[in-house]
Order: C-alpha cells, then structure tokens, then sequence
C-alpha cells in the first residue's frame, strides 16, 4: 500500500466483477419473472415448446412447475446481479 508520512492512501485496484456474468443475469431475472409469474401466458407457451422439442421428459412437467423453475431462476438472477455489483463497487 501507499503510504504518504504514516497516512495509508486508498487506491482502487482491479474490480473482481465480471460484465458478462452481470449482463447474464440481468437477461435471466426479466426471463424469470415474465415465466414466474406467467405473464401472456409465458409458462405454457414454453411448455408447450419443450414438449415439441423434448418430448420424452416434459410429459411429466406441467406449466405450473415451470413457473416454480422462473422464480428460481428469477431469484437466483437477482442474487447474481447483487454479488456482481458489490463485487465491482467494493
């Protein structure tokens, strides 16, 4: 560190943050919350998606349990923003 007579000068270092990582999560938690809350109908349209795509598994999903999955994804994208943002300003 820096020192000027005995006064120890603060001095920013490269940040920790990642920009791709923030951008990420900053797609993903709108993602998440349109699914989640299942606005125009976003959860049974992907569902009806991945049971064309995926047939074998999906069966057994229903929308509602993709609704679950979107605010977990929602939540867990909020929570990313957070650590990347501290992890840039601190």
């Amino acid at each position: 560190m820096n020192q000027v007579e005995g006064v120890e000068l603060a001095g920013r270092g490269p940040t920790d943050m990642s920009v791709a990582g923030l951008v990420v999560c900053a797609v993903l938690l709108p993602l998440g919350v349109l699914v989640g809350s299942n606005i125009a109908q976003a959860a049974d349209r992907v569902h009806a998606l991945l049971a064309v795509v995926l047939p074998g598994p999906v069966e057994r999903a229903s929308s509602r349990s993709l609704r679950f999955a979107g605010w977990v994804i929602a939540f867990l994208s909020f929570v990313g923003m957070v650590v990347e943002i501290r992890s840039g300003v601190t």
